[in-house]
């Protein structure tokens, strides 16, 4: 028995789908505990196979103090074989700017929020893997630049290039042992 975190599920092996059925049973008759058989969940991925640049704006004025956050750079592929499963499938955030366009203080802000917009992918909610967010400049406002700006910026920007990027989704690459009686 395995629990699996990303689908929230608990896993049984056994011999075949009968001794499953009996399995959960006795948990049902001898423990009380409500039990629903089926497939497991498949956990599938998401990634991108072109380079994409952007050179997103976030401005929002509401009547205060609003939000301004400029990002540019790239997303890309971080190999080319997207289907290799030797192949790191990390995702990875590069700070490629030069002078004080996008000051220190936000930068963190930046890569959070990168993270954060790759635990739910765009396509259709799984983790996206094997993508390089490189930010190479910005823009920001006096009054009106964040780090919440920047955060919204961000997120915004991987979701709408993500979709321009070629994406793929990736079905997971399993390992399956099959015993047999050496006579057959």
């Amino acid at each position: 028995m395995t629990h699996n975190l990303e689908t929230d599920e608990i896993m049984i092996s056994g011999m075949g789908e009968l001794h499953l059925e009996i399995y959960g049973e006795r948990i049902k008759r001898e423990y009380g505990i409500p039990v629903e058989l089926g497939n497991p969940t498949v956990n599938y991925r998401e990634t991108i196979a072109e380079k994409v640049a952007f050179n997103y704006l976030h401005k929002k004025q509401t009547g205060g103090a609003g939000q301004f956050a400029r990002v540019i750079g790239y997303i890309e592929p971080t190999f080319e074989d997207i289907l290799d499963p030797s192949n790191s499938q990390d995702c990875l955030f590069r700070d490629d700017t030069v002078g004080t366009n996008i000051p220190n203080e936000y930068k963190p802000a930046i890569e959070k929020a990168f993270h954060e917009a790759v635990k739910k992918g765009p396509l259709t909610g799984f983790p996206v893997v094997s993508v390089r967010y490189v930010l190479e400049d910005g823009q920001t406002h006096s009054v009106d630049s964040s780090s919440m700006a920047f955060m919204t910026a961000t997120k915004s920007s991987f979701r709408e290039n993500f979709k321009k990027a070629d994406p793929k989704i990736l079905e997971p690459i399993m390992n399956v042992e099959v015993t047999v009686p050496i006579e057959f």
